[in-house]
């Protein structure tokens, strides 16, 4: 199976063969794979090559790996309108028929930081509500959530039950504020300690941040959120017009 005298280089020949076995179904989406040392003796590498072949599928997005789990296929991915609409990511779930859980990690007041200030158009001693909550689909966490809110123009929002309601709802049925439009960054990055342990894993591993800010039709800033998804969960994607 692996030419080890030919011109490609080891680490591809075992990433292609690896590609293979999940083009043809063999292993299947959320299938575990076996273990880095049975596969470099099923091919006769290294467990540094066959580890080399496997960080590189997990950056094309085709292996995942959990922490204190082992490596896995990478499932259906969620897709998430990255321009088309304004739209959550509760909101997709939910019209994507996902089977979703939403666990509470937090919510506290403290005066708003630099950056939450600026985004907020707020003063750094105005107090803000600071959200954190995670979302599973099937058990799975896909998505960690910080969302900050300015306290006098929510009184009373800690006593919201956020693992049954989705944030915008509350904001638009509960404070009657409509929201209008928002802005959205997002940027690829390799998860920090902290964030590979809330999603469950490796340290390193893709994922992508998201900023938003929402706003009302008068343009008044309410609500701005950093989410870091799991790229192997879900995927980002836009219907774009040439006109």
């Amino acid at each position: 199976m692996i030419e080890k005298t030919g011109p490609e280089p080891i680490y591809i020949q075992a990433k292609n063969w690896i590609r293979g076995k999940v083009a043809n179904g063999e292993w299947k989406p959320k299938e575990k794979l076996p273990s880095e040392s049975d596969l470099a003796a099923a091919l006769g590498i290294s467990r540094g090559t066959i580890k080399q072949a496997i960080k590189q599928l997990i950056t094309e997005g085709i292996l995942v790996q959990i922490h204190g789990k082992g490596t896995f296929v990478v499932g259906e991915q969620m897709e998430y309108p990255l321009a088309e609409r304004l739209i959550s990511i509760a909101e997709t779930m939910i019209e994507s028929h996902k089977d979703f859980t939403t666990r509470l990690l937090g919510m506290e007041t403290a005066a708003a930081d630099q950056t939450v200030s600026r985004f907020l158009e707020l003063e750094q001693s105005d107090q803000v509500y600071h959200l954190k909550r995670l979302r599973f689909i099937e058990d799975t966490p896909v998505v960690f959530l910080e969302n900050f809110l300015p306290k006098q123009l929510f009184p009373g929002l800690d006593q919201h039950n956020f693992e049954e309601n989705t944030l915008f709802s509350i904001i638009e049925d509960r404070y009657k504020l409509k929201i209008s439009w928002g802005k959205r960054s997002f940027l690829g990055k390799g998860a920090d300690e902290k964030i590979a342990e809330m999603l469950e894993i490796d340290k390193g591993t893709p994922i992508t941040f998201l900023e938003q800010t929402i706003y009302t039709e008068d343009n008044r800033p309410i609500e701005y959120s950093k989410v870091w998804l799991r790229n192997d969960q879900i995927k980002l994607t836009s219907i774009l017009k040439r006109v």
